[in-house]
């Protein structure tokens, strides 16, 4: 259950949110939650018929339901009928966290340090023991918690949310609305190293990290610098927690990265990709766009449009459920052919 300060009504949110309004009695909401925690003033949804139980006992003020809903089911609820219940409930989340945080107060901690150099716009947050280096800009209405690092030569953009204990490296670049959870490093150096004389030779890695608009990165994922060029993440991409992309990695848009995917340097994924947890990828390979891998899954060499594979090595999921289906049968297989085996060697 999510709480909020302001208030609304049922009025109010359909004022916002095309649908049709049943109303069974006044009510003032200020919290979401599941069906099953809610209470009189919660705001829920009900989508698939699994948790239509769920739905009648839920004390919920107002629920989301679809187009086609009997209305009888809920006799005692209020109902907003819109055609993708749970698209448009997270809507009105998404507008409710909005104007509750509109009233924004800018904010610099005493025990924040920021070089001189440093441009940052007025209306920012920085908390607690942040330290800001030389040279960095920082864009309107952005957000940096206690315990961040931004190094020299960093570029934040406007309404960019960095959570606690997050470290930018230099010279790495966040566009606008990037959201950034505890424990994110960015810009570390990529994992190049040439052996030489008898001993592994470290690589300098001179290059960057790019942020572009809206990319959301999950707890204690690391995304390394370029060796010389850039490391790049591309527009509304979505990266889980644990995640480990190396460096000269670009990274498409629209595209999904569940927990634990690791990349490997110099690797191309398009747009609108999907990778499950756990997925591995090779370096210097290109994974074209729509392409979706199912979890534990190892990419070792380029990949067409469109493609769903799932495996280790990764190949067409239809060929690896064959083979998954198959292995059941191994032990007869394996006794069946010792068998003949000494039948044969007796002749």
């Amino acid at each position: 259950m999510k709480s909020f300060g302001l208030e609304l009504t049922p009025e109010l949110i359909v004022m916002q949110i095309p649908g049709e309004l049943v109303t069974r009695g006044n009510v003032k909401l200020n919290n979401v939650a599941e069906l099953a925690e809610a209470n009189e003033n919660s705001i829920c949804f009900y989508e698939k018929e699994t948790f239509l139980e769920d739905a009648k006992t839920s004390k919920a003020g107002l629920m989301f339901v679809k187009n086609d809903f009997d209305e009888s089911i809920l006799p005692n609820t209020n109902l907003l009928k819109v055609e993708h219940p749970y698209i448009y409930f997270v809507m009105l989340i998404k507008t409710w966290l909005e104007l509750q945080n509109s009233n924004f107060k800018p904010f610099i901690s005493p025990s924040a340090t920021i070089a001189d150099s440093a441009e940052v716009h007025a209306e920012v947050i920085v908390k607690a023991n942040v330290v800001i280096g030389e040279n960095v800009k920082i864009g309107k209405h952005t957000v940096i918690e206690a315990n961040c690092v931004i190094m020299d030569s960093v570029s934040i953009g406007e309404d960019c949310h960095l959570y606690p204990n997050v470290t930018l490296y230099e010279d790495t670049i966040l566009k606008d609305r990037v959201i950034l959870h505890s424990g994110v490093v960015l810009g570390a150096d990529g994992f190049g190293y040439i052996y030489h004389e008898g001993r592994q030779q470290k690589v300098p890695q001179v290059g960057n990290v790019i942020i572009e608009d809206e990319v959301e990165i999950g707890a204690n994922s690391c995304i390394d610098c370029g060796a010389l060029g850039s490391t790049r993440i591309d527009k509304y991409t979505k990266i889980d927690n644990l995640v480990q992309i190396g460096h000269n990695v670009q990274v498409g848009k629209n595209t999904m990265l569940c927990s634990q995917v690791g990349i490997a340097g110099s690797t191309k994924v398009g747009d609108l990709v999907y990778l499950a947890g756990q997925v591995g990828v090779a370096d210097h390979i290109t994974i074209s766009d729509k392409v979706i891998c199912g979890a534990k899954s190892g990419i070792s060499g380029n990949v067409e449009p469109g493609k769903i594979l799932f495996g280790i090595p990764a190949r067409d999921s239809g060929i690896t459920k064959r083979i998954m289906a198959s292995e059941r049968y191994l032990p007869e297989l394996v006794k069946f052919y010792k068998q003949e085996m000494k039948k044969k060697n007796k002749e």
